[in-house]
């Protein structure tokens, strides 16, 4: 399994602005670009789907940029993934199970099934709080 630059990117991009939501300053995409060495284009086009998501927001004007849109205790990474990447699905067949004639006979739908389930709740236990968090440790 790979995760995607997209995912990758946002997670760092909500990391920054995790660090800096106590003192709620809102942060240019083009900064946190040329500090992580992103694309500032690409990661406009991650904050416009975390926006519309309700997990960052956008502040116009010169000292604008982007904050979080709730405290990040309250954000779980599971939003953050599905926001990015959509439903968390190992394989074609669990998303779609027109996908597959062996839907019903597949020895092996199970073990993806019970992995789907593993990285929801993975994710689901972690909050961008304790992504920077852990990060500190």
């Amino acid at each position: 399994m790979r995760v995607s630059t997209r995912l990758r990117y946002g997670l760092r991009f909500l990391a920054r602005l995790t660090q800096l939501f106590e003192r709620a300053i809102p942060l240019k995409a083009q900064d946190v670009a040329e500090t992580e060495h992103l694309s500032p284009d690409y990661l406009r086009q991650i904050a416009a789907m975390l926006e519309a998501r309700g997990i960052v927001r956008s502040i116009r004007g010169k000292k604008g940029g982007y904050v979080l849109a709730r405290p990040p205790e309250t954000i779980t990474l599971l939003e953050v993934v599905q926001a990015l990447e959509g439903p968390i699905h190992p394989v074609e067949c669990l998303a779609n199970p027109s996908f597959c004639s062996l839907v019903t006979s597949c020895n092996t739908r199970k073990l993806w099934e019970e992995t789907a389930a593993c990285l929801a709740g993975f994710f689901a236990s972690k909050t961008l709080k304790s992504l920077v968090e852990e990060d500190k440790r």
